[in-house]
């Protein structure tokens, strides 16, 4: 009895430790996303901006534009709207795991509610002169940002709830990272965002994954292992 009664303490201490690194995580992620909020949308500091623009415009050109222009395709919801479908119909029907299916359509669809809301209230307008056309919408955050991170963190974390070896774990997480930061950086690279823009969707991205954590994990929907 003592002994269980030792086992309950001790996994309620670790419980308590991690809910409070969260939480500390948390808080200043969101002090961050509100402190870049307030020199860029209200305060209108662009200095940031200009100098990574005019560092960019040195090596510009037509074959790079081309490379960002199919990169940046990764990011949009052409892509990743069949792409979350894909995942959730995977575990849905092969890996028998409803749970992870209904979180993965959750956190995206719930994902991109919360950008739309986001732009509406900020409505900072985009930069001029893109090398993208038929780009429309509010600038800040970059949606793209925020959906190639938020997009990665999830596949990250499947992988790592994965049973593959750790070497490949390691492997995924670094590609899909990078691929998330290449696909932020061609919204700056073809003025359709700001650099903040796509700062500002990266902290948001972590925000939310946060918060679906948080969320998820209290409803005893993550923590199980799949077969992926």
């Amino acid at each position: 009895m003592k002994m269980d009664t030792g086992n309950i303490k001790e996994k309620a201490k670790g419980l308590t430790i991690r809910v409070l690194v969260i939480f500390a995580v948390f808080v200043v992620i969101l002090l961050l996303f509100w402190h870049l909020t307030d020199e860029v949308v209200f305060e209108k500091e662009n200095g940031f901006d200009e100098k990574v623009y005019l560092y960019i415009t040195g090596f510009t050109s037509p074959t790079i534009t081309r490379l960002m222009e199919f990169l940046t395709f990764f990011g949009s919801r052409d892509f990743l709207l069949p792409a979350y479908l894909s995942i959730s119909i995977y575990y849905l029907l092969f890996q028998k795991n409803t749970r992870t299916s209904l979180s993965v359509s959750a956190i995206g669809l719930a994902g991109a509610g919360v950008l739309f809301i986001l732009k509406q209230s900020f409505q900072r307008h985009r930069p001029l002169k893109p090398l993208l056309q038929n780009v429309d919408g509010f600038s800040y955050p970059s949606g793209h940002s925020f959906s190639a991170f938020t997009f990665g963190g999830i596949l990250i974390f499947l992988i790592w709830q994965s049973k593959i070896l750790r070497g490949w774990k390691w492997f995924y997480t670094i590609a899909f990272l990078l691929l998330a930061v290449l696909i932020a950086f061609t919204r700056v690279y073809l003025h359709v965002h700001f650099p903040t823009d796509v700062i500002a969707g990266f902290i948001l991205s972590l925000l939310w994954l946060t918060i679906c954590y948080v969320v998820l994990l209290k409803m005893g929907k993550l923590g199980a292992k799949n077969n992926l």
